[in-house]
């Protein structure tokens, strides 16, 4: 039988996953190596760390908008930003460290599987239970990668963030929810289960025939 030409998107998606895999596996080995350093204290206090703040700020301060001649008051409220840690000490860089090298891991592992499927169905082993099942692997890391979010965001919270004070900025116990992985994840796998529902079902009607 004449082998079946992959088609040009499937192309596309296989040798972009396999970049992505690669610069994952530079990202991976460069957190691995970063964490590695700060338990040798090799950045010392020195360290300038910038991370993302967890929850939303309200800015205080008022301001002006001039428009059509007219003035109008206005204040920026519900924003999001980043703090910048000063001469970072060393609990709160290995804390960040760590935290950052579980979420890489988490997503090299979904990049790991995803470059795997695809690799398969370049390959026209698309319907196979094995190929199947790693399409729920990759459902229940991205589920796992959004549990893991949602606790950071409230650790950091409650151990940084409600106990830093400014003149200008009210700090909100409002946090991003991120609802659309969650969701992703589900449609991931109730996917995979119609395709392993559909395989066994083919699968049995062959062996009736």
């Amino acid at each position: 039988m004449e082998n079946q030409k992959t088609p040009f998107s499937i192309n596309i998606i296989y040798w972009t996953a396999q970049i992505v895999f690669w610069l994952f596996v530079l990202i991976c080995t460069a957190t691995v190596l970063f964490n590695v350093l700060l338990y040798t204290d090799f950045f010392g206090n020195d360290l300038q760390l910038h991370v993302h703040f967890p929850s939303k700020v309200n800015f205080l301060e008022t301001g002006i908008l001039e428009i059509n001649n007219t003035e109008v008051k206005v204040e920026l409220v519900n924003g999001t930003s980043q703090i910048h840690f000063f001469n970072t000490p060393l609990f709160i860089a290995r804390y960040f460290g760590l935290a950052m090298l579980v979420a890489v891991g988490t997503m090299f592992y979904m990049m790991f599987v995803f470059r795997k499927f695809i690799t398969n169905v370049k390959h026209n082993k698309i319907f196979e239970i094995a190929n199947i099942r790693l399409l729920q692997n990759l459902a229940y890391a991205i589920f796992a990668l959004w549990i893991f979010t949602i606790i950071y965001m409230r650790i950091m919270f409650y151990s940084i963030a409600s106990n830093v004070e400014f003149e200008h900025i009210e700090i909100l116990e409002e946090f991003p929810n991120f609802a659309g992985i969650p969701m992703l994840a589900l449609f991931i796998w109730v996917l995979s289960h119609v395709f392993i529902t559909g395989v066994k079902l083919q699968e049995e009607q062959n062996l009736t025939v």
